[in-house]
Order: C-alpha cells, then sequence, then structure tokens
C-alpha cells in the first residue's frame, strides 16, 4: 500500500537532526532517549485528535492517518539511519507503539506489527541486496509490511507449517495458505514462514520468505469480522507464487534462529502495546472513582476501591519492567526468555486491569461511548495472538530446565524456584515430557522474571523512555510483594521454609503498600 513519499522537511528529518546534534558526544543508547522524547510529544499531540471509537465503528483506518504516521517518522523507527529510518531500537519502537496505544490499540497494532515482526528480518538478517530493495520504503510508509505465520493447522505449534517453498534453480515455488495476518489488507510487503526443500545443502528446514502483494499468484483474503482490533486489518493469505529464490532469507538452515529472534521482538512490541491500553483503562477509572461519589463519599475514598486500584498499579508497575528489561537484553537467548515473560504477564494484566477498570465503572463502563468496552476487547486478543500465552508458559519451563537463568541466589523467588526445579531435575528428560510440570516452572520462572526487572527498575528509574509514568517506592514494594504471593499458588515442590520465608515478606509488606501505592 502506497501511504506517502518522506518529505524532505519531514519531522522524521528533524528528528534526525535533533539525533546528529547529540551523538557526538552521548553514547548510542543516550543519543536514543534524547531524541525519543521530543518525537514522543509531536506523536502524542497528534493522537489527541483522533476518534479511537469512530475508528472501531469503520472497521480500518483512515489512510489520512496513516500518512500522518508516515510524515512524523513512525514507520521507520526500528530501522537504520542509512536506509531513512531513524534507528530508535527496541526500546524505541516499545516507546512508540506504547504511546499509540494508549490513545489506539488498533493503530498500535498496525504500527508495532510492522516495527517488530514486519521489518525486524529484514533489518537482522538480510542480504544488503534485500536491504536495499525493501528498507527505504518500509522507512517512509510509502510500503506497510505484514508477517504471516499461523496456518489451519500451526498456530503456536510451528514444527507443523503446511506452507511449502521448493527451491529449483534460481526460483521458488511457494504454495500454501496463511490466517491472521495482521496487516494483511494493508501491506506491500510479506515476511512468511515456510517449510523449504532443496534450499541449500538440506533436505526440509524451515525458513522465511519474502513476498511483495504484486507477485502473481498471491491473493489477500476478505477483512476478518473481529472481537476487538476492529481497525486493524487481518486477513488470510492464499498462495500459488513462483518467484527468484533471491527472495528467501539466507543463509539456509538459519530459520529457527532467524525466526525465533524476529518472535522475540514482536512479543516485547506487542507487551509495550499492553501496557498502554492498561494505562488507558487506568487513567479512565482515576478519574471516575474521583468523581463518583456512593454511600457518601467517593469512590476513590472506600478501602476496597483503594486496594484495587493498587493492585491495579502494581500490575501496570510489573509490566512495564519486564518490558525494559526485555529491551536490554544482552543476547538473543537473554531477550527470548524475557520476551516470553513480558508477553504472557503483560497480556494477563492489560486483560485484568481492563476488566477491573470496567468493574469500577459499574454500568457506565458497559456502555461503548465510555471507551473500556473498546479498551477490554482489543485486549482479550494479546493471550491468543504471538504466542497463546499457555504454550509459551510450557516453553518457558523448558528453557528453565534446560538453559536456567543466572539470578540471585538469595532473591526468594529464585530461591522459591531452585527448590522446585530439584524434583524436575531429578527425573531428567522425564521432566521435559510432561506439559504439567513445564507449565508450573513457566510460570514461577515469569514470576522470578518479574522479580528481578522490579529490583533493576528500583535502582535505575531511567530505565523507562521518557514520558512513561515512573513509579513510587510503594508501587514497586506492592507489585513485588503481589508476585511473592502468587508464586505460592504455583507449587511443584512444597518447601515448608520457602513457604514461610515468601509468607512473611507478604504480610509485613502488603497492608502498608496497598495504600501507599494510591495515596
Amino acid at each position: 500500500m502506497t501511504v506517502a513519499s518522506p518529505p524532505s522537511t519531514s519531522p522524521r528529518s528533524t528528528a534526525n537532526a535533533r539525533r546528529d546534534a547529540i551523538a557526538g558526544q552521548s553514547p548510542p543508547d543516550l543519543a536514543r532517549a534524547a531524541m525519543l522524547a521530543p518525537f514522543l510529544a509531536d506523536l502524542d499531540r497528534y493522537l489527541t485528535t483522533l476518534d479511537p471509537l469512530a475508528i472501531d465503528r469503520a472497521h480500518h483506518i483512515p489512510p489520512e492517518v496513516l500518512r500522518t504516521l508516515a510524515d512524523l517518522g513512525v514507520f521507520g523507527a526500528s530501522i537504520p539511519e542509512r536506509f531513512g529510518g531513524t534507528d530508535l531500537g527496541l526500546a524505541g519502537a516499545t516507546a512508540i507503539v506504547e504511546t499509540l496505544a494508549r490513545r489506539d490499540r488498533a493503530l498500535a497494532t498496525t504500527v508495532g506489527l510492522h516495527l517488530g515482526l514486519g521489518t525486524r528480518g529484514l533489518v537482522a538478517f538480510a542480504s544488503p541486496d534485500q536491504q536495499a530493495r525493501w528498507l527505504p520504503g518500509l522507512a517512509s510508509g510509502q510500503t506497510i509490511a505484514a508477517f504471516g505465520t499461523t496456518e489451519a493447522n500451526a498456530g503456536s505449534d510451528l514444527a507443523r507449517l503446511q506452507t511449502r517453498a521448493v527451491v529449483r534453480g534460481d526460483r521458488v515455488t511457494v504454495q500454501g495458505e496463511k490466517l491472521y495476518v495482521t496487516n494483511g489488507g494493508l501491506a506491500g510487503l510479506y515476511t512468511l514462514t515456510v517449510a523449504v526443500t532443496g534450499f541449500g545443502d538440506f533436505q526440509a528446514s524451515r525458513a522465511l520468505v519474502f513476498l511483495e502483494r504484486s507477485d502473481p499468484g498471491l491473493v489477500v483474503g476478505r477483512e476478518e469480522d473481529k472481537l476487538g482490533l476492529r481497525g486493524s486489518s487481518t486477513t488470510a493469505l492464499h498462495l500459488d507464487v513462483d518467484v527468484p529464490a533471491d527472495r528467501l532469507l539466507g543463509p539456509p538452515g538459519a530459520g529457527p534462529d532467524q525466526l525465533a529472534h524476529i518472535l522475540a521482538w514482536g512479543r516485547t512490541a506487542m507487551a509495550a502495546g499492553c501496557c498502554g491500553t492498561a494505562q488507558a483503562a487506568l487513567d479512565l477509572t482515576l478519574q471516575h472513582v474521583r468523581l463518583r461519589q456512593q454511600f457518601g463519599r467517593p469512590l476513590a475514598a472506600q478501602p476496597v476501591v483503594r486496594a484495587q486500584l493498587a493492585d491495579m498499579i502494581a500490575t501496570l508497575t510489573t509490566m512495564r519492567a519486564l518490558v525494559a528489561a526485555t529491551t536490554r537484553a544482552s543476547d538473543d537467548l537473554e531477550r527470548e526468555r524475557l520476551s516470553l515473560s513480558s508477553k504472557i504477564m503483560a497480556s494477563d494484566g492489560d486483560c485484568a486491569i481492563c476488566d477491573q477498570a470496567l468493574q469500577l465503572h459499574g454500568g457506565s463502563g458497559y456502555l461503548e461511548d465510555t471507551g473500556l468496552s473498546l479498551l477490554l476487547r482489543d485486549a482479550r486478543v494479546t493471550r491468543i495472538f504471538e504466542g497463546a500465552n499457555d504454550v509459551l508458559l510450557t516453553r518457558l519451563g523448558q528453557l528453565e530446565l534446560t538453559m536456567p537463568r543466572a539470578a540471585p541466589p538469595d532473591h526468594p523467588l529464585s530461591l522459591l524456584l531452585t527448590t522446585q526445579l530439584e524434583p524436575a531435575l531429578e527425573r531428567g528428560l522425564a521432566a521435559l515430557r510432561d506439559p504439567l510440570v513445564l507449565h508450573r516452572i513457566g510460570r514461577l520462572a515469569l514470576l522470578r522474571d518479574a522479580a528481578l526487572a522490579l529490583a533493576a527498575l528500583a535502582a535505575d528509574p531511567h530505565r523507562l523512555t521518557p514520558r512513561m509514568p515512573r513509579p513510587t517506592a510503594a508501587d514497586l514494594a506492592h507489585a513485588e510483594s503481589r508476585l511473592l504471593e502468587a508464586a505460592r499458588a504455583h507449587l511443584v515442590r512444597r518447601d515448608l521454609d520457602t513457604t514461610e520465608l515468601i509468607a512473611r515478606h507478604v504480610l509485613d509488606q502488603r497492608d502498608q503498600d496497598a495504600q501507599e501505592a494510591v495515596s
């Protein structure tokens, strides 16, 4: 889809000028942060002009909105400067997605898919010729990117891909069907997962292939009618395509590792969107409970409501801490692990916060004009796409058993997880074949990762990107106590000393934190 040509004096050029002015005296991350704040301020100002309910009812994003975002440089945020992007990195991309999601989640999904799954394969792994061919148009927003992996019998189970790519000489034939392709109706470039034969010396393997909308034999299906994210485009793709073999992302055999890297970026961007939606729900709720009178006083003065608000804030604080930790991961394995934890925690938390927000609004929350039902509808799919949460918990359990994460041994959740791993490790390979054990260990690893992310955030509040709310000490303490309490419900092996340690830690903090977090 053609959206806009990059104007020579666009805000993107201004953003690059800001960055150039400080790049010589700041490390790359500081340079990105310094230019990100005014970038987000410009974006915020524009987003206030949008009506998310109108976008939801129309079931599409107006083309002029996409053109304006292109002019702002949004579509190039994760693309290197030499191709016309602003190269804000994963942290910058997540800040943009969260900012968009605070106003409109369908718009955030459209952009987040482009910045993450849609373009990451090209940026990280493509050949110079492939990058030169596609990245300039993607950075300018002239071309929007899509990514397709789900099929009728292969969702979270990527080993069962039925879309086939067969290499014969300098051509590759791609046949199959992809379902639920975000940006499917908007995109000019599709990155698709395929089962490939004849690629290098490998008899058969998984790989990624780039297809253009104009390729003969690529047919875009109808727009799906969805519960939420109605403004975003979701279609099937029907494929019977013969294209040059240089459309495959090389080298041969690297597909699984490339896919793991790309999916980690996608999960992190999606988790950031959950933070934005949750913040929007919290903002509406805080405004409502201060004004709504019940039993002779505002809802905000009711002890039960105050405790519920404290829990909402604690959950959102944990979500943001995990996203921040993931953007700072030192290698692909750590990023994969933390992206799993971020995606699960953020999507579960987003749904819980939106549901609680609607509950505190009472009957008015059930009305579309309030905006909360839209937030809740948009949030629900996040526990499914980018990998169903239960499948991701099992994957997290596998990683913990085979490649445990180094963590402070004296941290309560690290201690708890160690006690739970011992009987599983004694079972050896049998434990890796027990989905229930893997699922529960994955949940404990998630809670441990979240607690460590909170500790890192407490030590360095600047881990959060500019314009994101900074949590108070009470917010952080209450968030940690909730994680420790939740861990008790997921024990594989009951250890009395560890359980008592956690219970004592929780009871010492819970009451005071619940009140301080909303004061």
